[in-house]
């Protein structure tokens, strides 16, 4: 995993791909600092600045998925994934050293923009609750969004396909309040999710073991649950939907960080996202090198 962790590392700050996305980074965390911070007298660098919600849209829907597409579609672009999956080094070692590489680019940038909070804690008054669980918030929220990211690199053909992925993604994360609000609500509507979940995870298990009948007994299996769930708890099947994707939300955990709350649920929640997204990508890798 060293090994993979340090080529990777190499080849960010070799195609100058690390140096590029850290001068945006850092350019444009520094104007939203001025704009909020330094024109308004806004203390709180975290709150205003970190989950400033046109400063989310530029970090998860455009320079996470730059910094993510090159980790998989990019060896197969350049035809080094042979290469790669016949080293010595297992599925897991190759993803977790692809993962730790780009989450330590992005960790890099948020200690240089870090300067900003101390800038104000030198001239004003810092609220250091706030700061640090809105750091714990973005580093957990960012470490989520990267391997989302890597799953999709691990999926996609083409780089480009795998930012503009990436990207929609994002979107979709942080215009999860708007969509929820304009999607039906009922019992119908509610099958329909969990039909769609059900049919998403089917997939993902013959991807793995092209065994089609594990695949059946997957849908088998979803489907009786959600009956069961159905008539355990009818009224809730009511707004299923929007309950279900506001429980879902990754944006909505992030916003209890900026709060000043770490609740470990949502920790434990993201934490999750990350290992399974990291799992899903390892599987895809091992099936890739049987092939």
């Amino acid at each position: 995993m060293i090994a993979i962790l340090k080529r990777e590392l190499k080849a960010y700050f070799t195609s100058m791909q690390a140096y590029i996305y850290l001068a945006l980074f850092v350019c444009v965390t520094g104007v939203f600092f001025s704009l909020i911070c330094i024109n308004y007298g806004y203390n709180d660098f975290a709150a205003n600045v970190l989950s400033n919600f046109y400063y989310m849209i530029f970090i998860y829907a455009i320079a996470i998925p730059i910094l993510t597409m090159r980790m998989f579609a990019e060896e197969k672009k350049q035809k080094t994934e042979t290469l790669l999956l016949t080293a010595p080094v297992s599925p897991w070692e190759i993803v977790l050293g692809k993962f730790l590489a780009c989450f330590a680019i992005f960790l890099i940038g948020l200690l240089i923009v870090s300067v900003f909070p101390v800038i104000i804690a030198v001239n004003g008054n810092l609220p250091i609750a706030n700061t640090i669980s809105g750091y714990v918030g973005i580093i957990l929220f960012s470490g989520c969004m990267i391997a989302v990211g890597t799953l999709i690199s691990g999926l996609t053909e083409e780089p480009v396909i795998a930012v503009i992925v990436s990207a929609v993604f994002g979107l979709f994360t942080l215009f999860i309040n708007v969509i929820v609000a304009i999607l039906p609500n009922g019992v119908i509507a509610t099958f329909v999710f969990f039909g769609i979940v059900i049919l998403g995870i089917a997939v993902l298990f013959y991807l793995d073991t092209k065994k089609l009948w594990i695949s059946a007994v997957v849908v088998i299996a979803g489907a009786v649950v959600t009956v069961g769930l159905y008539f355990w708890k009818t009224n809730w099947f009511q707004y299923g939907l929007t309950n279900s994707l506001n429980w879902l939300s990754i944006e909505k955990r992030f916003e209890e960080f900026i709060n000043g709350a770490i609740n470990l649920s949502s920790v434990v929640y993201l934490l999750s996202v990350t290992a399974i997204c990291l799992f899903v990508t390892t599987r895809v890798i091992a099936s890739r090198r049987w092939r």
